[in-house]
């Protein structure tokens, strides 16, 4: 009888407030149990924990259910990532679950993570400002992800150079500011593709899955914080006051 019990898997809710994208999934092992993922021109806090107290709803499932707690750390907008982050940090802070903070460009690679063996090369790439992006490379295979080149914030120019000086296969864009690369730098480049439209953007789910396979990422809510990249207004006035 014993042999006949199989062991609860575990189940993570993933949280994405990076961009214009508000993203909340919920995810075992080997499913995707719930998803909502809606661009909104209201702010995320207007909307954030509706939807997640949709999402529990509709998957029959309270906070008591969840194990883990994954959330995009950035890059991303400032705003977005403060209250993703804040409302990760208040559910786990109350109920003392273990949480993530993921890189939002990691979790876009992972987006189109089919499980081929055939390695494939993403550039992640997020508007960081004109002809500026938020920029990241990672090499997928099977469902294991490396990061080849650590996430940084590049000129357009230098992401065309970083590809000129590497002889990579079979890339795939990813990100909001994909189309634009695509469009400026490697429009007539067939070994660069863009990833299909309903890959291209956030997708908690993703951050859901890269927790999932490695627990080991998940910590105490005290230790989690935002990763801008770049510094912030507030820490620019700051520098100018001084």
């Amino acid at each position: 009888m014993a042999d006949m019990i199989r062991e609860k898997s575990k189940i993570v809710l993933g949280i994405d407030t990076s961009g214009k994208i508000a993203s909340i999934a919920i995810a075992d092992k080997d499913r995707v149990l719930a998803n909502i993922t809606v661009i909104t021109e209201l702010t995320h806090s207007q909307v954030l924990l509706p939807l997640l107290k949709k999402l529990l709803s509709d998957a029959c499932l309270t906070l008591d259910d969840i194990d883990a707690v994954t959330v995009a750390n950035g890059p991303g907008s400032y705003t977005g990532l403060r209250i993703g982050i804040s409302a990760v940090k208040g559910l786990c802070f109350k109920s003392r679950k273990k949480c993530a903070g993921i890189s939002t460009l990691k979790s876009l690679a992972i987006n189109v993570c089919n499980g081929e063996t055939r390695e494939k090369i993403v550039f992640s790439v997020m508007r960081a400002r004109p002809n500026v992006s938020y920029f990241g490379v990672y090499k997928l295979s099977g469902t294991k992800i490396e990061c080849i080149n650590d996430d940084a914030v590049c000129s357009n120019e230098d992401i065309l150079k970083y590809k000129q000086d590497n002889d990579f296969d079979n890339i795939i864009l990813v990100g909001d500011n994909a189309k634009e690369i695509k469009e400026s730098l490697f429009k007539d480049d067939d070994n660069v593709a863009l990833a299909p439209i309903d890959k291209r953007l956030q997708n908690a789910s993703s951050l859901c899955m890269i927790a999932l396979n490695d627990d080991t990422i998940l910590d105490d809510a005290s230790k989690l914080n935002a990763s801008y990249l770049q510094v912030t207004k507030a820490e620019k006035d700051r520098r100018e006051i001084k």
